[in-house]
C-alpha cells in the first residue's frame, strides 16, 4: 500500500471513530418505563450463541485475586452489593420476545441484603492437609467459573471466596459475558477495592448505563450497516470454510467429565519484539498487536499448508467517554484474512497484517451480521468464518488490585476458565518486559505436547523474523515438532459409502420446506436446498428450531441443523425425533 493510501486509510478510521460518537456531546438516556429494552448486537451474538450450541457457549469473563490478611467477608459482601447496585446491567433479565430476539428488562431497585448475600459463595478449604490447599483452590476456581449463568434470572455476577485459612483467601469473580467484558473487569475492581476500602453502603446506578449505550448503539447500526456489510463480502469472498492445523492429536482421548481444555506458554524477550517493532518500513513502530498477529498467521497457514490464514481479533471498545465507568458487554469478533503468495518478507507482510487489521476495524460490524451476509457452509462444532483466536492484552497496571485498606494485601491471581469455541486461542500480554503467550487449545484435538510446541515454535519464529526482516517468511524454518508422527499414527480404515438419506414422509418434508421459506421470506425452499447457502444465520435457525416443536411437540437441538441442512434430510430427522418421544 502506497504512502497516499495508507493515509487515506487512517482518515478513513479516524473519521469511523469520531462518527461513533453520539451528536450533541451526549448519550441518549432509554426510557425507563418498566418496559423490556433493546440488546445492543455485542449481547445479542452473545445471547444467540447460547441459544444454538447451549449455555456456557461463551466463557464467562473472570477475575482472580489473592488476599492475604484479616478479609472481612460480611463486608466484602456489602462492598459488591454497593458496586452491583451501580451497573444494573449484572442483574438485569434476558429474554426472548417477538419470537427469539433478545430484549433486557433492567431491575428497578437496588439489590437488598440478601439478594447481595445469593451473589457470594464462601468455601472453606481449611479441612483439607495446607499444602494441597492452593491447587485445590485453583482446581475448585476453575469448577466455579464453569458454572453457567441464567440470563431471564437476572444475576450475572457471582463472586466465590475460598478460604485457605484465616489470614489466607482466594477470591473469583466471574461474570456473564452478555453483561461484561474484560475493561468491565478493571472497573469493578476498582470500585470493590474503594467500596471496601472507604464505605460498602449502597451507591447510585452509574449513568449512562450500559442499556443506554445499547439502544443508541443499535440504532447506529442500522444507519451504517449496508456500507460494511459490503466490505466484508469483499473481504472474505473466496476464504477457505475451515483452518485445520495439523497438530498432533494426543495418543489417548481424555477422560470423561474432565477439562475440555488446556494451556501451553511461552514468554517472548523485550529485545526480540523491539526489534520486530521497529523493522516497520515508516517512522513509527508497529505494535505489539500487529507483531504477534503476523508471526500467528504465518504459523498457522504453514500449520495448514494454505498460502492465507483468517483469524479472529476482538474489537470494539468504549465509543463515549461517558462510558469509561459503565460495565457491559462492548466487544465483538472480526475475522482478519491474510494472504501469503509471493513469500513476502517480514518488512513488507507486517504492514500487510496492520493495513488488513485497520481496514477491519475501520469496518467493525456485529459478527453475527457478517455471518449472515457471508451464509458460509456451516460444519457441526466449527466456528463460522475462523477458528482461531488471537487477544492481545496490555500489561499498564490498570487491572492491579489497589488499595484495599483494613490490613490486606491483594494480588492478582491466576486462573482459567475451561471451554473454548476454537481450534487455537492464542492470548497475549504485553509490557515492558515482553510478551507472554498462552495458548489455549481444546483437550480432545491436540496433544499437549504438540501444542507446547506450536506456542515454542511461535516464539522461535519470532526469533528468526526479527533477525532476518529482509528474508522470505517461507525461509524461517522451525523443527515443527507439533506435526503427528505418521509411524505413531495408526491409518484410518476406508470410510463405508454413505447410505442414502431417507426423506421420510413426503407431507412431512413438505411442511419443512414451507416452514424454511416462511422463516427466510422465501417464496419457496426446494427438498435439497441447504439452509445455510439461502442465508439462514443463528437467530434463523433459533427461529425455525422454536417454530419446529411448537409444531411437533419436540425439541430441536440446533446442532441438528448443521448435520442435516436440507428439507429432506432435516425431515427424516424430524420424523425420528418425533418418533422417539411419541414411545418415551
Amino acid at each position: 500500500m502506497s504512502e497516499e493510501r495508507r493515509e487515506l486509510a487512517l482518515r478513513l478510521l479516524a473519521a469511523r471513530r469520531q462518527s461513533a460518537a453520539p451528536a450533541g456531546g451526549g448519550l441518549p438516556r432509554a426510557p425507563r418505563d418498566g418496559r423490556p429494552l433493546v440488546c445492543s448486537a455485542e449481547q445479542r451474538r452473545v445471547w444467540l450463541a447460547e441459544l444454538v450450541a447451549g449455555p456456557g457457549a461463551t466463557p464467562p469473563v473472570t477475575l482472580g485475586l489473592a488476599v492475604d490478611g484479616p478479609l472481612d467477608t460480611a463486608r466484602l459482601t456489602a462492598a459488591l452489593a454497593s458496586v452491583v447496585g451501580r451497573h444494573p446491567v449484572l442483574r438485569t433479565r434476558f429474554a426472548a420476545r417477538d419470537d427469539v430476539e433478545p430484549w433486557q428488562t433492567p431491575p428497578a431497585a437496588p439489590p437488598t441484603a440478601a439478594e447481595a448475600g445469593e451473589l457470594v459463595e464462601v468455601l472453606d478449604l481449611a479441612p483439607f492437609p495446607e499444602a494441597e490447599r492452593e491447587d485445590l483452590a485453583a482446581g475448585m476456581a476453575v469448577d466455579a467459573a464453569g458454572q453457567p449463568f441464567d440470563p431471564a434470572a437476572g444475576r450475572l455476577l457471582r463472586l466465590t471466596v475460598l478460604r485457605l485459612a484465616p489470614d489466607r483467601h482466594r477470591l473469583l469473580l466471574a461474570c456473564h459475558h452478555i453483561a461484561a467484558d474484560g475493561p468491565s473487569m478493571a472497573v469493578l475492581l476498582d470500585q470493590l477495592a474503594t467500596a471496601y476500602r472507604d464505605d460498602p453502603s449502597p451507591a447510585a446506578p452509574e449513568a449512562p448505563d450500559y442499556a443506554d449505550y445499547a439502544q443508541w448503539s443499535r440504532e447506529r447500526l442500522e444507519r451504517i450497516l449496508p456500507g460494511r456489510l459490503a466490505y466484508w463480502r469483499h473481504q472474505l469472498t473466496g476464504a477457505p470454510d475451515r483452518l485445520s492445523p495439523a497438530l498432533a492429536p494426543p495418543a489417548r482421548r481424555p477422560r470423561p467429565g474432565g477439562r475440555s481444555t488446556a494451556t501451553a506458554t511461552a514468554r517472548v524477550d523485550a529485545d526480540t519484539l523491539r526489534a520486530l517493532r521497529e523493522a516497520g518500513p515508516g517512522p513509527a513502530p508497529l505494535t505489539p498487536h500487529v507483531v504477534l498477529l503476523t508471526a500467528f498467521l504465518v504459523l498457522l497457514a504453514r500449520a495448514a499448508g494454505t498460502r492465507e490464514a483468517t483469524v479472529g481479533v476482538v474489537s470494539g471498545g468504549r465509543p463515549h467517554p461517558e462510558l469509561a465507568a459503565t460495565v457491559g458487554c462492548f466487544t465483538d469478533l472480526l475475522p482478519v484474512r491474510v494472504k501469503l503468495q509471493g513469500d513476502p518478507d517480514y518488512r513488507t507482510l507486517a504492514p500487510r497484517v496492520r493495513d488488513t487489521l485497520a481496514a477491519a476495524l475501520a469496518n467493525a460490524t456485529p459478527f453475527d451480521q457478517i455471518v449472515s451476509a457471508l451464509s458460509p457452509r456451516r460444519l457441526p462444532g466449527v466456528h463460522p468464518v475462523f477458528q482461531a483466536l488471537f487477544i492481545e492484552r496490555e500489561d499498564n497496571g490498570r487491572d492491579t488490585p489497589g488499595d484495599w485498606g483494613g490490613g490486606l494485601t491483594v494480588r492478582p491471581w491466576g486462573q482459567e476458565v475451561d471451554g473454548t469455541a476454537y481450534d487455537l486461542t492464542l492470548a497475549a500480554t504485553t509490557g515492558a518486559d515482553g510478551a507472554e503467550l498462552v495458548l489455549t487449545y481444546p483437550r480432545e484435538r491436540f496433544s499437549a505436547a504438540a501444542a507446547g510446541a506450536f506456542v515454542s515454535e511461535l516464539t522461535e519464529l519470532l526469533e528468526q523474523l526479527a533477525a532476518q526482516p529482509d528474508e522470505p517468511v517461507g525461509k524461517s524454518v522451525t523443527a515443527e515438532a507439533w506435526r503427528p508422527d505418521p509411524s505413531a499414527v495408526p491409518k484410518a480404515p476406508a470410510a463405508p459409502a454413505p447410505a442414502p438419506v431417507p426423506v421420510g414422509d413426503g407431507s412431512l418434508v413438505a411442511e419443512v420446506r414451507a416452514l424454511w421459506a416462511d422463516v427466510l421470506g422465501r417464496p419457496e425452499v426446494g427438498a435439497d436446498d441447504d439452509l445455510f447457502t439461502l442465508g439462514a444465520d443463528s437467530l434463523a435457525v433459533v427461529r425455525i428450531a422454536a417454530r419446529t416443536q411448537e409444531r411437533y411437540g419436540v425439541p430441536v437441538p440446533a446442532a441438528l441443523f448443521f448435520t442435516t441442512p436440507t428439507p429432506a434430510a432435516f425431515g427424516a430427522a424430524l420424523a425420528q425425533l418425533v418418533e422417539e418421544h411419541r414411545h418415551g
